[in-house]
C-alpha cells in the first residue's frame, strides 16, 4: 500500500543548520533526515567541504509529510533560505506501507 505524500529536500550551509532544527523543534516538525557535508555548486560559488569554518559546507534536510505540511514548512524555511542561500525542492512521492 502506498500514500501519496510531498517531499522537501532543503540544502543549506552548515552553519544554518541548528538554525533549521531550532526553526523544526519549535513548530513541531519532527521526521526529518540530515545529511551533512554534501557539496555542489550554485550561485554562491563552489561548495566544496574544504575549510575550518564550515563556511564552505552544505547540508541537506529532507522531510516527508502530506501537502498542508509541506505549504506550512516551505512558508516557515523562506526566510532562512533568503538569508543563507539556501534552496527548498518539493515533490510529490509515495510512502510505501510495510
Amino acid at each position: 500500500m502506498e500514500n501519496d505524500i510531498k517531499k522537501l529536500e532543503i540544502i543549506t550551509d552548515y552553519s544554518y543548520l541548528r538554525v533549521l532544527i531550532k526553526l523544526f523543534d519549535d513548530h513541531n516538525i519532527n521526521g526529518y533526515t540530515i545529511i551533512k557535508d554534501v557539496m555542489g555548486k550554485g550561485t554562491r560559488g563552489n561548495k566544496d567541504g574544504h575549510g575550518i569554518s564550515g563556511g564552505f559546507k552544505n547540508c541537506y534536510v529532507m522531510v516527508c509529510c502530506d501537502e498542508t505540511e509541506a505549504n506550512r514548512i516551505a512558508d516557515l524555511i523562506k526566510p532562512l533560505l533568503a538569508r543563507s542561500g539556501g534552496i527548498c525542492i518539493v515533490t510529490d512521492a509515495h510512502w510505501v506501507i510495510h
